[in-house]
């Protein structure tokens, strides 16, 4: 039997022996009325005659229940009060060990944390607050923070962030508060009222030690300025571009095709990808280089400074990229603002953390238009004869060498030697002589020969012209066409200080698959001569 059932048990009988009390006094009031003894048939008479007295049998009864009724009340009261009791000693240890678990945070945590109370002072801080500012919990409990750790230049600062908290908000500011031993060190500050029933009863002030993130910042600012600077005032065109959108673009071609031979034959790819990359900045170099008026005009994007002739050297950089190089290095050919071309040596770099995303990458460019046109004047040099601009004998000979183990037979070798140049050179000068020999050059090139041929001054007054897939015995109009070209330059009236008339003896000789083209340009000098002989011997 339960406490419930006990309680509601013992108050039906307390009910019950108290409701026979008085059945119990009105039968003895019957009995000494009557004058009569206690027995079972004086005790019936009596209730025959009373009828009253039925209704007074019946009270030990009724008071049973009602009893039971207040037992019952009176248990589930002593069980809602031993329940609210429970609840009361759990909340008390839930209160106990979340203070317990808050005084161990605040000790734990890297923020230094004090506590105060309504008047601003000191009740207790944790030990990252005393490491952070020198001060014992026991030599500063009871004083004010404010007086404590705010400098003179600061202390109205900090009565207003007081003022602020105290009126119930959060405030919180970035700051120098001072330390014992008397320098200043940078924080971040967070001031929380404690609030219980609605009603202030303290402040929370949590200091975060920012000295170190202070001091990175200023070194990446600082940083960050010398970069710029260097940026600006380099000598050098420099770029930053963004090449995400390439890298999205290049994701998405699907697994069954190799991007990088997609790359390689499919120049709609490369130059969707020119127009997706921005550019982010470029340096005054780059303004310079390109006869820029402002950077709004290179930043409209790559298609305004690559041109067809720039296609190979960015598929070979997207490439790069693709494959994984940090770093890649090429020739380009680039365009101006106003037009003009110019080649530059390029190196673009994919700085450490951008490799997966390519936000970033820098571009360098160094301007070797000059140096390119040197080595272009230098290989034009090797290859051709200063003063008349044809080939000279070193190309000749290496076409001669070529041609011996090509498939180009026949190959026609015409001679031509300048005639009386010893002659113009003793009695006009070898400035004359110099512009005959250019007027034979000029004459050699009057579209008499094609493209493909080639004509080369291999001596002072000899002239050779090499004619791949040519035979000049099924073809004679090309000495007709050289004859004319003679003529025609004799009889010009063309103010070009060159010397007329010119007079030129040739020779040829056809050569076929098998035979040696340094025996038929022996042969074809041989022809030369023959008919230079003839010339001489019409003239005498």
């Amino acid at each position: 039997m339960d406490i419930k059932q006990r309680m509601i048990l013992s108050y039906s009988l307390y009910g019950f022996f108290l409701g026979l009390i008085l059945p119990i006094i009105s039968t003895i009031y019957e009995l000494l009325q009557f004058g009569v003894k206690l027995s079972l048939s004086t005790l019936l008479a009596i209730h025959l005659a009373q009828p009253i007295m039925l209704i007074i049998d019946m009270v030990p009864i009724i008071l049973a229940s009602s009893f039971a009724l207040i037992g019952f009340q009176s248990a589930r009261f002593h069980e809602a009060s031993f329940q609210l009791a429970e609840q009361i000693k759990e909340q008390a240890i839930q209160i106990q060990n979340e203070q317990y678990f808050l005084e161990a945070l605040i000790n734990s945590t890297s923020f230094a944390v004090v506590r105060l109370d309504i008047h601003h002072r000191i009740i207790s801080c944790n030990p990252a607050f005393e490491e952070l500012y020198g001060y014992s919990n026991a030599e500063i409990t009871g004083l004010d923070l404010d007086n404590l750790i705010a400098s003179d230049d600061l202390f109205s600062e900090a009565s207003e962030i007081t003022r602020s908290v105290a009126a119930g908000n959060i405030s919180r500011k970035v700051t120098q508060r001072m330390r014992k031993d008397g320098r200043l060190v940078d924080v971040e500050i967070i001031g929380v009222p404690v609030l219980v029933g609605g009603e202030q009863i303290g402040i929370l002030g949590l200091y975060h030690d920012i000295s170190q993130r202070i001091e990175t910042e200023k070194k990446l600012r600082d940083s960050e300025a010398r970069f710029k600077s260097l940026f600006d005032e380099s000598p050098i065109s420099l770029w930053e571009e963004d090449f995400s959108n390439v890298k999205r673009i290049l994701d998405n071609i699907s697994e069954d095709q190799d991007v990088v031979e997609r790359l390689k034959t499919d120049d709609d790819l490369v130059n969707q990808c020119i127009k997706l990359v921005k550019i982010l900045d470029v340096n005054q170099a780059t303004l310079d280089l390109f006869e820029a008026n402002s950077k709004a005009e290179i930043l409209e994007g790559l298609p305004r400074v690559l041109v067809e002739e720039s296609l190979a050297a960015f598929r070979n950089e997207l490439i790069s990229l693709v494959n994984g190089e940090v770093s890649h290095e090429c020739e380009i050919i680039q365009q101006k603002t106003t037009g003009e071309l110019i080649n530059g040596w390029l190196r673009s770099s994919l700085p450490p953390g951008y490799e997966d995303t390519w936000e970033r990458v820098f571009i360098s460019i160094i301007d070797i238009t000059e140096r390119k046109q040197t080595e272009e004047k230098l290989r034009f040099l090797s290859f051709h004869d200063v003063l008349t601009g044809l080939y000279n004998r070193a190309y000749f000979e290496e076409e001669m060498t070529r041609l011996s183990s090509s498939r180009q037979f026949p190959v026609s070798i015409i001679v031509c030697d300048l005639d009386n140049l010893k002659q113009i050179n003793d009695t006009l000068g070898h400035d004359i002589g110099d512009q005959a020999i250019k007027g034979a050059a000029k004459i050699l090139g009057l579209n008499v020969f094609r493209k493909e041929d080639v004509v080369a001054r291999t001596g002072g007054d000899e002239f050779v012209i090499l004619l791949p897939n040519a035979d000049i015995n099924d073809n004679p109009f090309i000495l007709n066409r050289l004859d004319q070209a003679i003529t025609e330059f004799n009889e010009s009236k063309e103010n070009d200080g060159l010397y007329r008339p010119i007079s030129m003896s040739c020779g040829y000789a056809v050569t076929q698959q098998g035979d040696s083209l340094i025996e038929g340009y022996k042969q074809a000098d041989a022809d030369m001569y023959r008919n230079k002989k003839k010339t001489k011997g019409k003239n005498s």
